[in-house]
């Protein structure tokens, strides 16, 4: 075989390679067309059930989901319309679900040996978020996937239970996932009853659970994590809870709770703040003055202007930032300080007076 005769053979075997490996791409694609093509159908078929209410229509719509895809869709279906049907309405997917075949199937995938079925099989129980389902997928928060662990989570702050709370409380306690995962889901007003009562039970028997800390470093772990979970949920209930851990020993725990009580608002939530002003931590002043500050406590104003002169930078630049947030008496103080004999104060004063005329400015443009 000559050079020639060699080079067009390997020419013609590389493009009939190349039109293979083409059409295969196509294949895969025209099958993924059609996949998403039945699953816009199917979807939209779901939702239009689900917003009917009809309890015996959603039950059928169940027991016929009987696949993989028709399973997610019917999921993805639920969690569109969480937002958007009255709860009535969506009560009205739970008893569904709870009237068909469907959910004895999804129990026993709860026990399956691959972990992506538990975790589908959860997540499409949970969606409803009926108070029957946080039993069974409870046993996920330990599960060895963490994928599994995360839709277990999922599942839980849906049912939005006290017995759903306590569950993610001890989730939280052990790090069964990425402790800002759990905290995310516990900042809602429907937990913050049972995170107060965590918080003041200090032997609570979460405290107990396994973990590698000693008992005096889970707790402030648990309470510096609660805290943020409060901030969260701006509920003013948190705000007594919040005042207390204020004035714990725990530096992360104190700085958690100045930045949850900026949160949470309301005038009871100024006196601990303005206290903390006066922390040895300067991190825990820093906070306190900028949790001030998104409170606009006028009352905070003379113990602000003080912390101008703080000898942390941090703490000086958020009380003049907060300063500028409590209006015209905050501006007043800023142009006395001006004239500080401290000459980092009269820097911090002059940045945000500038910064307040530029606002000034568009505000009127």
């Amino acid at each position: 075989m000559s050079v020639a005769d060699g080079l067009i053979l390997l020419v013609g075997s590389s493009l009939l390679l190349w039109l293979a490996l083409l059409g295969l791409a196509l294949a895969r694609k025209l099958r993924r067309d059609r996949r998403e093509s039945r699953s816009v159908v199917r979807r939209a078929g779901y939702e239009a059930v689900l917003a009917t209410a009809d309890v015996d229509a959603i039950a059928g719509v169940f027991s016929a989901a009987g696949g993989t895809e028709a399973q997610m869709d019917l999921a993805a279906s639920i969690d569109l319309m969480h937002a958007t049907l009255a709860p009535a309405k969506f009560e009205a997917i739970g008893r569904g679900m709870e009237a068909s075949s469907l959910p004895p199937k999804l129990s026993a995938d709860l026990r399956s040996r691959r972990p992506i079925t538990r975790a589908r099989a959860a997540f499409l129980l949970s969606r409803p978020g009926t108070a029957a389902v946080v039993e069974q997928i409870a046993p996920l928060l330990s599960d060895p996937d963490p994928d599994a662990r995360l839709v277990a989570c999922s599942g839980l702050a849906r049912a939005a239970t006290p017995q759903a709370a306590e569950l993610l409380i001890e989730g939280l306690a052990v790090k069964a996932v990425p402790p800002e995962r759990i905290i995310e889901r516990l900042g809602a007003p429907w937990a913050v009853e049972t995170i107060v009562s965590t918080l003041e039970d200090g032997s609570a028997p979460i405290l107990s659970l396994p973990t590698n800390l000693p008992r005096r470093a889970r707790r402030e772990e648990l309470e510096a994590s609660l805290a943020r979970a409060l901030g969260l949920a701006r509920d003013p209930r948190a705000a007594a809870p919040l005042a207390a851990l204020l004035r714990g020993d725990s530096v992360e725990v104190r700085i958690s709770a100045a930045r949850s009580l900026g949160r949470v608002g309301g005038r009871e939530c100024v006196p601990a703040l303005i206290a903390a002003l006066s922390s040895e931590v300067w991190a825990v002043r820093a906070q306190a003055a900028k949790s001030l500050g998104t409170l606009g406590a006028a009352d905070a104003l003379e113990p602000l202007e003080h912390c101008l002169s703080d000898r942390a930078w941090w703490v000086r630049a958020n009380a003049a930032r907060a300063l500028r947030e409590l209006g015209d008496p905050g501006i007043e103080a800023l142009r006395r300080a001006v004239e500080h004999e401290d000459r980092y104060a009269a820097d911090r004063a002059r940045e945000q007076l500038a910064l307040h005329a530029v606002v000034a400015a568009r505000m009127a443009a």
